[in-house]
């Protein structure tokens, strides 16, 4: 089973809570590897995750087995479906740190929700503690940024302009590994 989302049952039963709806993009990646739009339900017994046709098979090609969700098109889903997603489910739980009011009272409605209850950033507290992947690719991208530093020592001469700096340290972390930069490189020279 997904040992994420296995923890966030168990701490959603801490709670009182039966279930949950995962709206934010960050928590929905964190439990289930998934980037692209969608809602994660947290039902009774199953882990759901609804998404947009153009996903589908990104997200099927994304879940394994062990992951234990179930996949399915937004379109595909009648309107008594969503009212049964959580029907025995007398607390339910959402992100009250992302969810709009008008959000709330949609999803209470769609999903017929008698109790929609804030969950006291529960996925946040979840990823306060790293497993030993994420332990992993933090000394990785630690590791890539002390090459990258040293890297610039040599690279970094007069008429170097700040976005040329900014540039070699994006193409040296894309070459060098990283997926990605965590935010826009910032480089000012005075």
């Amino acid at each position: 089973m997904n040992e994420k989302i296995r923890h966030l049952r168990e701490k959603l039963k801490a709670l009182n809570l039966d279930g949950m709806i995962v709206s934010n993009p960050v928590s929905i990646k964190y439990l289930t590897n998934i980037e692209v739009d969608g809602l994660l339900l947290i039902t009774r017994k199953e882990n759901i995750f609804l998404t947009y046709t153009m996903y589908l098979e990104m997200v099927k090609s994304t879940v394994t087995i062990n992951d234990e969700v179930i996949v399915a098109d937004f379109r595909d889903i009648g309107k008594d479906e969503y009212e049964n997603f959580f029907l025995f489910c007398e607390n339910v739980g959402f992100e009250e740190n992302f969810v709009t009011y008008k959000e709330y009272q949609y999803l209470k409605q769609k999903y017929r929700i008698n109790n929609f209850a804030e969950t006291e950033e529960i996925i946040e507290k979840l990823r306060e503690v790293k497993d030993e992947e994420e332990i992993k690719n933090i000394k990785k991208a630690c590791e890539i940024t002390d090459e990258c530093f040293e890297h610039l020592k040599s690279f970094i001469k007069i008429g170097k302009t700040e976005k040329e700096i900014a540039f070699e340290i994006e193409m040296f972390f894309r070459t060098h590994g990283a997926d990605g930069l965590a935010f826009d490189t910032i480089v000012a020279i005075r």
